[in-house]
């Protein structure tokens, strides 16, 4: 059963899921002149339900050093911040032509995750 699916059936009628286009990262490249550059994958159109960070999740991301989170997003799939090991990390999403950047993973199901943003400039 797919609670996030459930759920998110009713949260439309309040706020509704917006389209974005996710962009995945796929690690560094090096260019010519030595500089490093981020590389991704190409281009998907995704469906995601943005929502305020609430108290617990400010205080889950206190917790972890991560600053500059401004909305959270559930969306299908997995997604992820940082995870150095796995060399995964970086994706973004881009929604009313703004750039956000999944800064933590706060919920990975295995249909759906919860993500905290961080606008880019």
């Amino acid at each position: 059963m797919d609670l996030n699916l459930i759920a998110n059936g009713l949260t439309q009628s309040i706020n509704p899921n917006v389209a974005a286009i996710a962009r995945i990262s796929a690690g560094y490249g090096t260019a010519e002149d030595g500089s490093r550059a981020p590389q991704y994958l190409p281009d998907q159109g995704v469906m995601l339900q943005k929502q305020a960070l609430t108290q617990r999740d400010l205080n889950q991301l206190e917790k972890m050093n991560v600053q500059g989170a401004d909305c959270t997003a559930y969306i299908e799939g997995a997604w992820y911040g940082v995870v150095r090991k796995d060399k995964k990390g970086g994706d973004l999403f881009i929604i009313g032509g703004e750039t956000w950047l999944v800064v933590a993973v706060l919920e990975m199901w295995p249909d759906w995750s919860r993500v905290a943003l961080c606008l880019q400039q």
